[in-house]
């Protein structure tokens, strides 16, 4: 792996190329810490040329960081005057002022997508999960360490007929980005996953992207909207349908339930588990998959969601914890960024 310098990059007084500048800039891309692939901004609004630039990016270089951010503001500072073409020029200044919002944290940076890696038995596939910009409280716009976690461990999962997975009907809760319901649902499922309507229309979009990837494996995913301080109401909706679409309501059970990083507030565990409750079939094979941080603000949380899930007569079959990373905060701060996380399987048999 070769290490530069900031000063080995083309200084703005040797008045460097266009072309320099854009493939420069494509090296500086930081990819966030919680991942083992790339990522890639939003190209919706550029054009194939500057799409491909920003995709040049060396797997054999490393830039030292010291210096990156000053280098990055005198290029967005810079009037680039030698640069005739202003198009051009405006995407030399875009690309600077992204490089340093992803060294502001992932609430800084703006649209993404990610591909993420996930490995089966037969060999791993990749999803492609689309993330918007952060604005507000709307977390589920974002995809957490412990949704990678757990979308890496579903191929474990013992109890999922392998031979013919088709007719397993899945239901995930608070589905986010769609990262979990997707790779389950390209194991070969039928997964319906669902989430607030502020959150609906990004997850739509997820799932249509990834609805080849799916449909080759023989799965089958469907979004929808279900508040769970309103459980007993499930709306899907159609393909390429929106929010103000006609939706389909739906009323059977499931045999198995997805959750992940979905405990936010001292409400959350009372809501969620009430909707497991809903939700959840009256088998006696039926069982819940659950994977949360251990967050020292949300521990209560994790504990009072135990306590209630006992309550309506789960027990747990198998747990365990593991690590991973959130790009949250600074990319450059690993230790603000690590994170436990807790998984949990569910059943209403007790463990003998």
């Amino acid at each position: 792996m070769t290490l530069l310098d900031v000063l080995d990059l083309p200084q703005l007084y040797t008045k460097p190329s266009a072309d320099a500048l854009l493939e420069t800039l494509a090296l500086l891309t930081s990819t966030p810490p919680s991942w083992e692939t790339s990522d890639v901004h939003d190209r919706c609004n550029g054009d194939s040329d500057s799409a491909q630039r920003r995709e040049q990016k060396s797997a054999g270089v490393n830039i030292n960081p010291e210096g990156v951010t000053r280098y990055l503001t005198s290029i967005v500072a810079s009037s680039l005057k030698w640069i005739q073409d202003e198009q051009v020029k405006e995407e030399i200044w875009n690309q600077a002022s992204l490089r340093l919002s992803e060294r502001s944290g992932r609430t800084a940076m703006g649209a993404l997508s990610r591909n993420f890696t996930i490995p089966t038995s037969n060999g791993p596939f990749e999803l492609t999960i689309h993330e918007p910009a952060l604005t507000g409280d709307d977390l589920g716009l974002k995809t957490w360490a412990a949704s990678y976690l757990l979308a890496k461990r579903l191929h474990t999962l013992s109890f999922i007929p392998h031979k013919d997975p088709s007719h397993f009907k899945i239901l995930e809760l608070g589905s986010g980005t769609g990262l979990v319901g997707l790779a389950m649902a390209a194991l070969g499922t039928n997964v319906v996953l669902t989430d607030l309507p502020s959150i609906h229309a990004n997850l739509a979009r997820n799932v249509k992207d990834n609805a080849e990837t799916v449909s080759s494996a023989g799965g089958s995913a469907k979004s929808g909207v279900l508040d769970w301080t309103k459980p007993d109401s499930l709306r899907l909706f159609p393909d390429e349908a929106s929010m103000d679409d006609e939706s389909i309501t739906h009323d059977s059970k499931f045999p198995f339930i997805l959750a992940a990083d979905s405990l936010y507030s001292p409400e959350h565990p009372r809501w969620l588990v009430d909707t497991i409750a809903t939700w959840l079939s009256d088998d006696e094979e039926a069982k819940v998959m659950v994977e949360f941080p251990l967050r020292d603000a949300y521990l209560p949380e994790v504990a009072d969601f135990r306590n209630r899930m006992g309550g309506i007569g789960l027990h747990i079959l198998e747990e365990g914890e593991e690590s991973g990373l959130d790009d949250w905060g600074s990319s450059n701060d690993d230790d603000r960024t690590f994170v436990t996380c807790w998984y949990a399987l569910w059943g209403r048999t007790a463990k003998k």
